[in-house]
C-alpha cells in the first residue's frame, strides 16, 4: 500500500511539471547565473522562460540545486552557462545527464581569458586556470550579446526577427554602459581600489584601472600580507574596499579601518546586470561619495 501511495505521488509530480509548462506553452532557457538571465532575456523577449541555476546571494561554487530548479533544468530546451564557474564544473555532467537532448552555449569560448590561479572556497573550486568574471565588463558583454542572439537564432530560425530586434536594442544598453564607465574613469583621478574577491579583473582590464585583491588563491592574507596591503591601501589613497554579498567582510572593515577606506557592499551576481555594473564603477570612480 505504502509503495502504491510514493508511486502515486511520484507520478502526480511529473504530471504537474509537464502541465506547468504545458499551461505557459513556452520553451525553457536554463542560465547559470541572474546576470545571464539579463542578456537571455532581453534578447528572447516573451519567446522563451528563463530558469535560473543560482539565485541572488548563493555562491556559484558552492551552490546545489533544489529539486525546482533540477525540474526547470530537466524541462529545458536550451542552457547558457559561463563554462568556468565552480558550480558548472561540478554538476555538468550530471546535468547533461538529466537531460540529453538540452543544447549547451559556453559562453567563456568566445572571450579572450584571462589567466588566473585556482582558488578554493572549502573544498571547492571556484575556477581553474582563469578568471571567469568577463560578463562585467560592458565590453565582454558585447560578445556575450552576440553569442546568445546567434544561439537562439541557430536553434529557432522561426523568430529570427525578433531575436535580431532584440539584440539590437541589448546592444543599445550595453554601449550606453560603456560609453558611461569611459566617461566616468576619464574624469576619475584615483584608479587603484581594493577588492576581496578579485571579481573585476576584466572591468580593471577594459578601463585601464587596477585591482588590488585582498585574498590570494581563494586564501585569507596572512598578518604580514594583511600589513602589505594596508601600506598599499595607503600609499594608493585608497578610499573604497568591495566585497561581494557572499563573502565575509571582516578583512575587509580591518583593512579600512587602518587605511580610512569604506568597505562597500556590490553584487556582481545580481538580476540588473546595468544598475549591477553602474554601482560598481561609481563607487570605484568616487561618484556615490560625492
Amino acid at each position: 500500500m505504502k509503495r502504491l501511495f510514493i508511486l502515486i505521488l511520484f507520478t502526480f509530480f511529473l504530471w504537474g511539471c509537464k502541465t506547468e509548462t504545458g499551461d505557459r506553452e513556452l520553451k525553457v532557457i536554463t542560465v547559470s547565473i541572474e546576470p545571464f538571465r539579463f542578456f537571455t532575456e532581453t534578447v528572447a523577449g516573451d519567446i522563451y522562460s528563463i530558469n535560473v541555476i543560482v539565485p541572488p546571494g548563493a555562491s556559484p561554487a558552492t551552490y546545489e540545486p533544489p529539486p525546482a530548479v533540477i525540474r526547470g533544468i530537466n524541462n529545458s530546451d536550451l542552457m547558457i552557462i559561463n563554462g568556468y564557474l565552480g558550480f558548472e564544473m561540478a554538476w555538468m555532467d550530471r546535468i547533461r545527464g538529466l537531460n540529453e537532448e538540452l543544447k549547451v552555449l559556453r559562453l567563456a569560448e568566445s572571450q579572450e581569458l584571462i589567466a588566473a590561479d585556482s582558488h578554493r572556497h572549502g573544498d571547492i573550486t571556484h575556477y581553474t586556470g582563469v578568471d571567469p568574471h568577463f560578463w562585467l565588463s560592458p565590453q565582454r558583454a558585447l560578445i556575450m550579446a552576440g553569442e546568445i542572439k546567434d544561439f537562439l537564432v541557430a536553434n529557432d530560425p522561426e523568430n529570427t526577427e525578433t531575436y535580431n530586434t532584440n539584440y539590437l536594442r541589448l546592444v543599445s544598453i550595453i554601449k550606453e554602459a560603456d560609453d558611461y564607465l569611459k566617461t566616468l574613469f576619464s574624469d576619475a583621478g584615483n584608479k587603484a581600489f581594493m577588492i576581496y574577491h578579485p571579481s573585476l579583473t576584466y572591468l580593471a582590464f577594459d578601463y585601464g584601472l587596477d585591482q588590488i585583491p585582498v585574498e590570494t588563491e581563494g586564501k585569507e592574507p596572512s598578518p604580514s600580507e594583511l600589513k602589505k596591503l594596508i601600506d598599499e591601501g595607503k600609499e594608493k589613497n585608497i578610499r573604497a574596499i568591495f566585497v561581494q554579498r557572499e563573502f565575509d567582510r571582516k578583512n575587509a572593515d580591518i583593512i579600512g579601518k587602518e587605511i580610512g577606506a569604506e568597505t562597500v557592499v556590490i553584487d556582481p551576481l545580481g538580476r540588473d546586470w546595468l544598475q549591477s555594473v553602474k554601482d560598481i564603477a561609481e563607487n570605484i570612480s568616487g561618484k556615490q561619495n560625492n
